[in-house]
């Protein structure tokens, strides 16, 4: 395994999504594949000369560097690391519509289908999470940094008074019609693509467990509860749980966790298309 690649990461933010795919994928070839890269943002790390000059312009995580390119985009990174690595080497060059694949489908209607869900999540669950994570009161889990450049741009996009209340219930209202879409795609399925797990199922994971930091409840949805259950159950991401899962109260009261509180960086009808985009 090439190792010539560093990705730069902040602690409960949404590299959380490219932390997960790449415990999948060491966890299934059993060595590492990459250096990790621990960023603050109230350092100033993803702001310094360096880091935009060479890493991200946009100031923003995840990235990863391979070979010397800079890959950002926690979407464009997932399908990256699974085209790598996730395929079984035998099915990287299959032009047929094969539906074999290891950890990220071959080249094939699944792949489109595993692609979908990848940029979906980050265009609709992402987006509205990040309303709401504006709308929410500073420090609560979830809520977006104060003079973080997400919370600028809230800001601006509010004309500098937002009402949060209403923010926050336009956000719900909207999270609440894409986790309607997601259980309906999920109904009669064990993951997105049907009966096999992909890399896909783990990169949505962590953007609808975010949600739930955020207090968004999940009962209504028994597809997505019980698809929730399978994906946090799975070796990889039992053994690197800590890594996903919320630090108690004690841990937030610390002021070295001030830096780590969760900062969004990206995010049932039928039909052909149930967005209606």
């Amino acid at each position: 395994i090439n190792m010539a690649i560093t990705f730069y990461h902040v602690p409960y933010s949404t590299s959380n999504a490219t932390s997960a795919v790449l415990a999948e994928l060491e966890h299934n070839l059993g060595v590492p594949l990459c250096t990790r890269v621990e960023l603050s943002i109230q350092a100033g790390d993803t702001r310094a000369a360096s880091f935009l000059a060479n890493v991200n312009p946009n100031g923003r995580v995840p990235v990863i560097v391979h070979d010397g390119v800079p890959i950002w985009e926690s979407a464009a990174i997932t399908m990256y690391l699974g085209e790598m690595f996730g395929v079984d080497d035998k099915d990287k060059n299959k032009d047929d519509n094969s539906s074999g694949h290891q950890l990220y489908p071959a080249l094939g209607p699944l792949r489109g289908e595993a692609m979908k869900w990848i940029i979906w999540t980050n265009l609709t669950i992402a987006e509205a999470g990040s309303r709401l994570a504006a709308a929410l009161p500073t420090g609560h889990m979830g809520a977006v940094e104060e003079g973080s450049a997400e919370r600028k741009a809230e800001l601006e996009r509010s004309s500098g008074s937002p009402n949060k209340e209403a923010e926050a219930k336009t956000a719900k209202e909207d999270l609440v019609r894409w986790l309607g879409i997601l259980n309906c795609a999920l109904e009669g399925r064990e993951y997105l693509l049907g009966k096999e797990y992909c890399l896909a199922d783990t990169h949505v994971w962590t953007f609808v467990r975010w949600l739930t930091f955020m207090g968004v409840a999940l009962g209504s949805f028994g597809n997505v509860e019980g698809w929730m259950g399978k994906i946090r159950s799975r070796p990889a991401l039992k053994e690197e749980m800590s890594i996903f899962d919320l630090p108690n109260a004690k841990e937030i009261a610390k002021p070295e966790f001030e830096a780590k509180r969760f900062i969004v960086r990206d995010g049932p009808q039928s039909g052909v298309n149930p967005n209606r985009w």
